[in-house]
């Protein structure tokens, strides 16, 4: 029990003797205040006995002396070294910051052309490594961290690029994206007369498109043309005779059917309304009238011959017995394709010493004389034909004449392609 609840009950005991003398009379009281003791039955015998409280002894801390005495730094130099601290973090954080915005932004590079090859096997992590490496990006991360936020990483397009080095990210991504302005090209010739394999090794030679490629395109891409859908897939001189001749502009690097898909346009579109109706009315199918072009443009040393080789071709076609158009040309290309020597004796469909008819198809890719003048042949009598020493081919209406010929000083004996 507490000493204050002590104090309230020892008050409440006096009040209770205050009262009982009030009651009894002045004199009883006054007899009997020293010997009367209210009886307060059992109300108290939970508090047990009264005691004074015991004062409590004070707990003092002893403290030990410090061996290490604390140095207080006077408050401006803490102030002085804060303030360096908090600037020169912010130094080393503008200083990032500027080095990554300069990449980003290109505000300091020079305005330097660099060169750039992507192929079709590059990634995001590829094209980047060469851009840094080519000196137009500083941190990989960063650029490609750019691209894949701006949804670019795919961006860019196989090619070779000349690109400059004060592009920013914008522009970088921007420029080799698929666009014909930004690609480099190079401007090719092909020449009358050349067949599919030579001009693949043109097109190789010069970083337009490999060999492998051009031929596997050519043997098996569904060009949507017309003149093309009764072509058998699966040969890689598919396209001989369609790959017209011309000059041609050609971006480094180009899929294989975007280049061949050029020559097939440009065939589609020089063959006028004029010549189609032709080639209709002469009981020829398109690629029999270019498979008698192409062997014209083989055998023909001027224009001026054409007309006249295309009369012999339809002479021995229409009236001889056993039409074999024995020309020198078809069996060169056979030889060619199955990699032997030029023998009258190849076994070969371009063999037409051996074969009757027309070869299987076109030898080389003939140029628009060479298809006008088979549709619109000289009506001659001729049925041969050799070249001279002068260069030209002089025709015969016989095999005596021919032969007379060739056996003469003036006859040249040139095989095509040697």
């Amino acid at each position: 029990m507490s000493n204050q609840e002590n104090n309230e009950n020892r008050q409440s005991v006096d009040e209770l003797i205050a009262s009982a003398r009030e009651v009894l009379p002045s004199d009883q009281a006054t007899d009997n205040a020293d010997s009367f003791e209210p009886d307060f039955g059992h109300a108290f015998d939970d508090y047990g006995e009264y005691e004074e409280p015991k004062p409590q002894p004070v707990v003092r801390r002893i403290r030990k002396p410090s061996l290490i005495k604390k140095v207080r730094f006077p408050r401006l130099l803490i102030l002085a070294i804060y303030f360096a601290l908090v600037v020169g973090l912010g130094l080393l954080l503008a200083k990032v910051g500027w080095n990554l915005a300069d990449d980003v932004l290109a505000l300091t590079r020079p305005d330097d052309l660099a060169e750039i090859s992507i192929s079709d096997n590059d990634t995001l992590d590829t094209v980047t490594a060469k851009l840094k490496e080519a000196g137009a990006v500083k941190y990989e991360w960063l650029f490609k961290l750019y691209c894949k936020v701006s949804d670019n990483e795919e961006f860019f397009d196989s090619g070779v690029y000349n690109i400059k080095l004060s592009y920013d990210y914008h522009a970088l991504v921007n420029y080799l994206m698929a666009s014909a302005g930004n690609r480099q090209t190079i401007t090719l010739m092909i020449a009358e007369g050349e067949n599919s394999y030579e001009i693949f090794d043109l097109l190789e030679k010069n970083g337009v498109c490999s060999r492998e490629q051009l031929e596997d395109a050519a043997a098996n891409y569904e060009f949507d043309y017309d003149f093309l859908k009764r072509r058998p897939y699966g040969e890689s001189n598919r396209l001989e005779g369609y790959l017209f001749p011309d000059t041609y502009e050609f971006y480094l690097k180009d899929e294989p059917q975007n280049v061949l898909g050029r020559l097939l346009r440009n065939f589609n579109a020089r063959l006028d309304e004029k010549d189609l109706k032709m080639i209709q009315k002469s009981g020829y199918t398109m690629h029999q009238i270019l498979t008698m072009a192409s062997i014209v443009e083989a055998e023909a040393g001027h224009d001026d011959e054409r007309a006249k080789i295309a009369s012999v071709i339809y002479n021995r076609l229409n009236n001889w017995e056993k039409p074999l158009l024995g020309m020198d040309s078809t069996v060169y290309y056979g030889a060619m394709l199955l990699g032997e020597g030029f023998t009258i004796k190849l076994d070969s469909p371009y063999n037409t010493y051996k074969y009757a008819g027309l070869p299987k198809g076109p030898i080389c890719n003939p140029g628009l004389n060479s298809i006008r003048a088979v549709l619109h042949p000289e009506e001659t009598n001729y049925y041969y034909f050799a070249t001279g020493i002068d260069g030209l081919n002089h025709f015969f209406e016989t095999e005596d004449e021919f032969n007379a010929f060739i056996n003469s000083d003036q006859y040249e004996d040139i095989i095509p392609g040697s």
